[in-house]
């Protein structure tokens, strides 16, 4: 059973978003971030966030052209998981991984979560 995500607007107009050849599953921006996704694997997918040299892990479910992504209150950088990102750094992940999964043809929600968990 899939969980209820709040699913965000669509975002226009998107960034100068491709997806290299080499790369499966892989969206690349040319403002200097990117979004890998796992595909299914055990019935929790990989998000990887990459920005400039930094990367964010998310888990999530993803089905039937809609990727629901698990939003944990804390947000941090896999470099230093015990400091935080500001908020504005916390918009600026969220609506670039909004923007690349829907330029690649999905519905995007964020799944609120209250614990976070190993991924």
């Amino acid at each position: 059973m899939r969980r209820s995500a709040e699913l965000q607007p669509e975002i226009y107009p998107l960034p100068a978003l491709r997806k290299p050849w080499f790369k499966r599953n892989t969206i690349v921006c040319g403002e200097g971030w990117s979004v890998q996704y796992s595909g299914s694997s055990w019935r929790v997918d990989r998000y990887d966030y990459f920005e400039n040299g930094r990367q964010i892990v998310f888990s999530g479910e993803g089905a039937a052209g809609q990727m629901d992504i698990f939003l944990y209150p804390h947000l941090a950088w896999e470099d230093s998981p015990d400091k935080n990102v500001d908020e504005l750094t916390r918009q600026r992940v969220l609506h670039n991984i909004t923007a690349a999964l829907q330029w690649a043809g999905f519905s995007v929600g964020f799944f609120p979560m209250s614990n976070p968990t190993t991924h």
